[in-house]
């Protein structure tokens, strides 16, 4: 369907299905802004409304539709913030509402000897609402909710290397299903560090790596703030440990604008069919969450899509997110960081079977490996289940392996008006 057509036929019902849908979608947005700002009753009360309006459209809605898969492509406590992704690809009709709920786990495994180490799992339940104005302007909100912690598959993945003749890239030789993040900036210097050891303190002498199960962190929590106001920069520091133990808060709350336009263009073996143009401004996150709270995000992006025609199809995307934060404990972060998301796919009686591939420009600027380029890839389908629509992707990291996830898997439910 070209973008700005829609059912003549439609029936009164059906409009006022969509007015509530529309109005539903506006009062949560409101309430949604109580997040930065109140206490767990309040973030409690927010989580039932919306869960209650997300009830209500899924009963009311109908029809499925094609996109994204609603998955980050990175874990809070890796990339530390997280970059906008391009989105928009699924059409939509004015007065047309959509609702997704996913969930998206990911196991990390980022080591670099003697420089930093990032060990857990990361589980991201998300809820988001879309509703549409006119023919070619969307608005919508998405808000996640972060678990972090040691996890639960770390022999399985290690059975699944094993099974495979793949390394485990020291895996095992650290303690299981721990979660277990720390950097040391004192790393380059470890070498000459070394010869002077006896006339240093024993907390500076050079991390043992890898670690062993009887040779925990050091008992060092570095507190950025404290230092600074003592006159200890962050960066003589031996380690900064961020702990262990599970966590869990809120996300990053996205609001989103999308505009679509028809575009008609033949590409020889290619043929545009239209483009979506998007902003998205994201609140900071939790600080109960490691790497939770690092400031506020905007971002821009553009999709270039296919027709939706049974067959094979194509979307390609370009974002670029600017952050207000540049500076994460002892790490300094680039001001800006770009992505590209090119997805093929074919159709076919509502199956849809797609690949994507993700490229993350560097998230960490001068800290050796965890300054590397990202990229991704999923694999997966998604279907009609009777009025609903279910999606399921397995995601892996390659060409690089510090600065992505290891291995992630998304599942998600939606229903479309």
């Amino acid at each position: 369907m070209i973008p700005g057509d829609f059912d003549e036929a439609e029936t009164g019902l059906q409009v006022q299905r969509r007015r509530l849908a529309g109005i539903a979608l506006f009062s949560a947005a409101g309430r949604l802004r109580l997040f930065s700002g109140t206490g767990l009753y309040f973030r409690t009360r927010i989580l039932l409304r919306i869960s209650f309006y997300a009830g209500a459209i899924l009963v009311l809605c109908s029809q499925p539709a094609y996109a994204y898969i609603d998955y980050p492509y990175a874990a809070t406590f890796q990339s530390i913030r997280m970059p906008a992704l391009p989105r928009g690809a699924q059409r939509w009709r004015e007065g047309e509402a959509r609702i997704q709920f996913s969930a998206g786990w990911m196991n990390v495994w980022s080591i670099q000897s003697d420089r930093f180490i990032l060990d857990g799992e990361e589980i991201r339940l998300n809820a988001s609402m879309s509703y549409g104005l006119t023919d070619r302007f969307r608005i919508g909100v998405s808000a996640p909710y972060i678990i972090q912690g040691g996890g639960i598959f770390d022999h399985t993945i290690e059975r699944f290397h094993s099974s495979f003749g793949i390394t485990q890239g020291q895996r095992d030789r650290f303690p299981r299903n721990k979660f277990n993040a720390s950097y040391e900036p004192l790393g380059p210097y470890y070498p000459y560090l070394m010869r002077l050891e006896r006339l240093l303190l024993d907390q500076y002498s050079p991390r043992l790596y890898p670690r062993t199960r009887s040779d925990p962190p050091l008992n060092l929590i570095l507190d950025p703030e404290s230092a600074y106001i003592s006159g200890t920069r962050p960066d003589y520091w031996p380690e900064d440990n961020l702990g262990a133990g599970n966590r869990s808060g809120h996300g990053e709350l996205r609001f989103f604008l999308d505009y679509q336009v028809p575009i008609m263009a033949d590409l020889g073996i290619l043929f545009l069919d239209s483009a979506v143009f998007s902003v998205q401004l994201a609140e900071e996150g939790s600080s109960s969450v490691v790497a939770g709270n690092t400031g506020r995000s905007f971002s821009a992006s553009a999709v270039l899509r296919s027709s939706e025609m049974e067959g094979a199809y194509w979307n390609l995307g370009l974002s670029y997110t600017v952050f207000e934060r540049r500076e994460f404990r002892l790490l300094q972060l680039p001001a800006q960081q770009w992505a590209v998301r090119p997805r093929i796919g074919y159709r076919m009686q509502g199956l849809d079977l797609f690949a994507e591939y993700v490229f993350l420009s560097r998230p960490v600027k001068d800290f050796g490996r965890l300054s590397d380029e990202g990229h991704q890839i999923a694999l997966g389908f998604s279907r009609p289940v009777g009025s609903y629509r279910l999606e399921f992707a397995v995601i892996e990291n390659l060409i690089t392996y510090s600065t992505t996830p290891d291995i992630g898997l998304h599942i998600s439910i939606s229903r479309s008006l």
